[in-house]
């Protein structure tokens, strides 16, 4: 789950502490165990050294202060829909009028990645994360970096919803959602709308995830079983196609169980079912035109 804070937020805090922005940095990786590099290198190679940095000051640090907008992102990285030379580009096309955009840059000792959902040529969300993987990040890079970072995973992160575009967005698409009141729902039900949500979690640009089973009786099954259908009835409208396929699978079921959804639920239902495995992933792998997979017999839930 991820608490978002925002830019506003941020800055206010730095002058209330009086730290900077590599201070507050530096304090997030050291209590972050899962990011915090552990591999020692005494003697960086400066040409990669160097490399990283370029990539951090051209690409990292103007972020903040970009519109949110494909166009005004395509001013700083002019690949962002390419897959030409140390770059890589996936655009996966989703329900609604959705778009995932994952690029891929490299440098000497880091990765990157930039991740970002559309809507038109409107940016609802931006993710960019690196490799935290040498003492390099720590020493050298950190002082460099000029933007909040949280800890993710084995990463370092800049991670922002741009509001008034998701506004827009769900004027259209009213039951879309990113976020839940984490105050109205028990933890089982945080956990399957946080882990089927999140796309570039559990829809690779390659394929769907083979593993049915896990995802299905993990965090569907137990709502299904407890009639807990308000997640499901969100993660029907959510951004993971997957996560749609899934919910629309249990909701089915559940009309056995004496639910009773109302008319956009039933129409949404319908979408889900007429065109929800049909999303492509700029791939030609197995699954890259269309996923059409008979989740019901997959996910095997009665």
């Amino acid at each position: 789950m991820k608490i978002i804070v925002s830019i506003l937020t941020f800055l206010l805090l730095c002058s209330c502490n009086g730290q900077s922005v590599y201070e507050l940095n530096k304090a997030e990786l050291e209590h972050c165990h899962t990011c915090k590099s552990k591999d020692k290198n005494p003697n960086p190679n400066p040409e990669w050294v160097q490399n990283d940095l370029s990539r951090f000051k051209e690409m990292v640090n103007p972020i903040s202060d970009l519109k949110p907008t494909v166009s005004d992102y395509l001013e700083v990285y002019p690949e962002l829909l390419k897959r030409i030379r140390n770059t890589s580009s996936n655009t996966i096309e989703l329900l609604d009028e959705l778009k995932l955009i994952s690029h891929d840059f490299y440098g000497g000792y880091t990765s990157f990645n930039l991740t970002i959902l559309t809507y038109e040529n409107k940016i609802l969300y931006s993710r960019l994360w690196f490799e935290v993987e040498e003492d390099v990040f720590e020493n050298i890079y950190l002082k460099e970096i000029t933007i909040p970072l949280t800890c993710s995973g084995a990463n370092m992160e800049y991670y922002k919803v741009h509001d008034k575009n998701l506004a827009e967005y769900t004027k259209k698409y009213p039951n879309f959602t990113l976020e839940i009141d984490i105050e109205k729902y028990k933890p089982d039900e945080l956990n399957a709308y946080y882990n089927m949500n999140q796309i570039e979690d559990n829809f690779g640009a390659f394929q769907v995830s083979d593993d049915y089973a896990h995802l299905a009786n993990g965090f569907i099954k137990p709502l299904l079983e407890q009639k807990k259908y308000a997640v499901l009835e969100k993660l029907l409208f959510g951004v993971n196609p997957v996560g749609r396929i899934y919910s629309y699978t249990a909701l089915k079921i559940a009309l056995n169980q004496g639910y009773q959804p109302n008319q956009e639920i039933i129409k949404q239902m319908e979408k889900v079912k007429v065109s929800g495995l049909k999303f492509k992933s700029g791939f030609n792998s197995s699954h890259s035109e269309t996923t059409d997979f008979d989740f019901t017999n997959k996910l095997n839930f009665e």
